[in-house]
Order: structure tokens, then sequence, then C-alpha cells
């Protein structure tokens, strides 16, 4: 027996009995976006100062997982107020171009703003740090304040799933893979402090030095590149 397929108004195909799809499908644009939008050194500091101290295990995998959640929700929220506003797919072309052009208006702008910023030399000292993150509590809030202002590429990732007008249940596995994309820089990490914490404690402080020396920099090139990709998709949308 076969179900029967019907278009509802925002463009999506409802059924009956929709069979959940056997793999994510996550459009390209969103990939790229999430992979972009992973480029966040405070997120990538954080983890490694976990991996000092004791119950590493517990508080790494506290960070990740309060991260991972809070993505996914503010994820979820976005894609049903996208959609809910008409912002998404070719049936509103205006909307959705002005939302692109203006995601990268802001992110050139930011990285105008990060590239003219001094570091601030009276930021907390790493062993402060570290001492505020033995704490299990401390930790879960840290993951949920690191990621609860979802940046401007994020929320282009997330819109490109809704244009792509798949099914509710694929736009929320497409989601997943979106999120799961772009924490590697954590769940990396992660999995390496939970499998091999000793080697791992010697690697990790060799790539925080790195994204201290240059993480300001890739941040910077990373958000022109974004910006400038959406504001001419953007444009040119709303010219056609």
């Amino acid at each position: 027996m076969c179900s029967k397929a019907t278009a509802s108004p925002n463009g999506r195909r409802s059924s009956l009995f929709q069979r959940p799809p056997a793999v994510i499908d996550l459009p390209s644009q969103a990939l790229a976006l999430a992979l972009a939008a992973s480029i966040y050194p405070p997120a990538v500091a954080a983890v490694i100062a976990l991996g000092q101290g004791s119950q590493v295990r517990a508080r790494v995998f506290v960070f990740v997982l309060a991260s991972a959640l809070t993505t996914y929700a503010l994820g979820v929220l976005l894609l049903f107020v996208l959609v809910d506003l008409g912002a998404t797919g070719p049936h509103h072309r205006t909307p959705s171009a002005a939302l692109d052009l203006a995601l990268g208006v802001v992110l050139v702008l930011l990285a105008l703003r990060l590239h003219r910023q001094q570091p601030d030399p009276a930021r907390p000292s790493a062993s402060r740090i570290e001492r505020y993150l033995q704490s299990l509590k401390l930790v879960l809030v840290l993951g949920v304040t690191l990621y609860i202002l979802p940046s401007p590429i994020y929320i282009a990732a997330v819109k490109s799933i809704a244009d792509a007008k798949l099914s509710t249940s694929s736009e929320l596995l497409a989601l997943a893979g979106t999120v799961a994309v772009m924490l590697w820089l954590i769940e990396l990490p992660m999995l390496m402090l939970l499998l091999v914490p000793d080697r791992a404690v010697r690697a990790l402080e060799s790539v925080n030095r790195w994204f201290t020396r240059n993480g300001r920099m890739l941040a910077v090139v990373v958000s022109a590149a974004a910006g400038v990709y959406l504001a001419v998709k953007g444009l040119l949308d709303l010219i056609n």
C-alpha cells in the first residue's frame, strides 16, 4: 500500500505515512558554511584548557554536549522562524535574497572589526580560566554561553537547509549534520582527550599556541569570504 503525498503551502512534501530518510541529505552550501562557522578560537581554547586538572573526561564531555545541544536547539528555532517569516526558498525570493545580503554585509563588517580590533591585554590569564573550568556546573554554563548567540554564518547555514525545502525529518537530520560539522574543532579534541589524554594534551597545547597567534586572522578571512559570498548571492538574487 502506498501513501498519498501532498504539497504543503510552504512547498514541502508531506505524507500520511512518511518514511524517515536513510541518510542525511545535507545541502552543500550548509556544509561549506558549517565548516566556516567551525572557526571559533574561544571554544577551541576552552576545550583545550579542559584537558588540565581532574575529571578531564567528564568536563570535556559536558562542555561539548552543552555546546551541541545549545547549537542544535537554536538551529531548530531558526528553522521554524525562517519558514514562518517566509524568508526561504524560491517562492519567497525577495525576502530570502534580502536576508542573504544582510547576513553578508554583517559578516564583512565583522571581519573589518576583527581586523582593526587590538587584542585585549586585560583578558583573564590561562591559569584563572583553568580554575573556573574545574567545576562541572561552570563548564556546562560555558558551553551554553559560547554558543547561545548564533553567528551570522550559522544562521546562513540553517537558512540554506530551509531553502532546500526538505521534509521536516530531513531538515532536522540535516541540521544535526550541520551542527556536527560546525563543532568538529571541539569534538576532535574531546575524542583525543577521552582516548589518549596524555598525548592529546601535548598536541592540543601546540594547536592552542597556533590559534593564539593566527586565530584572529583566520576568523577575519573566513568571515570576509563568507560575507562576500552571501552578499553577492543575495544581490544577484534580488536583481534576477
